[in-house]
């Protein structure tokens, strides 16, 4: 056996060993700490070493929570910080999106992503921003020329379990919205 290998086995058992037991690790280097200490055991080989098929390492079951969501109507003379109703359900993993309220309410920790695409016609505007618990995030100005315009804007938060995050209008820009193009999406990365 090579000694510097054999050194450097000691050390990382050691290591592990230490910050394992004074619990001065998060639950996931722990099971980083264990793995290791699996993988060296097997790397030592012999009779009594474990199979790669017995590692009792922890996964964390990931929960998906995404959603897109369209608006079946065309809205029209929405007042100012009104919340965009987007009512057509496309997908909605995890129900964390309130069709009858606009509202998305988090159901765990993490970052998220969010984009929405406004769309309307020449001689009308539709500037909206993107709301979490009451804090502005993000704006997306459509003010379209001659021809119909669409705009559209993405947001990354961090959000906690419970935050609330939609669409509204902006001053009192919500003069008219498509319904056919206009969309809300959101998920957790």
């Amino acid at each position: 056996m090579n000694i510097h290998w054999f050194c450097s086995f000691f050390l990382i058992l050691a290591l592990t060993d230490v910050l394992a037991a004074d619990n001065k690790c998060s639950e996931a280097e722990y099971d980083l700490v264990k793995y290791i200490k699996w993988q060296m055991e097997i790397s030592k080989g012999g009779p009594d070493s474990p199979t790669p098929q017995e590692c009792h390492c922890k996964t964390k079951e990931r929960r998906t929570i995404a959603f897109q969501i369209m608006s079946s109507t065309g809205l029209k003379n929405l007042p100012k910080h009104a919340v965009v109703k987007f009512d057509k359900v496309v997908t909605n993993i995890g129900g964390a999106y309130s069709p009858s309220t606009g509202i998305f309410t988090c159901p765990e920790d993490g970052v998220y992503s969010f984009a929405w695409t406004t769309q309307t016609t020449s001689g009308s505007r539709f500037n909206s921003e993107f709301v979490v618990d009451s804090s502005i995030i993000a704006y997306n100005y459509n003010m379209p020329g001659s021809n119909s315009q669409s705009s559209s804007q993405t947001a990354v938060v961090d959000l906690k379990k419970g935050n609330k995050a939609w669409i509204r209008t902006y001053s009192n820009h919500g003069y008219f919205l498509n319904n056919a193009w206009s969309s809300f999406t959101g998920f957790k990365i």
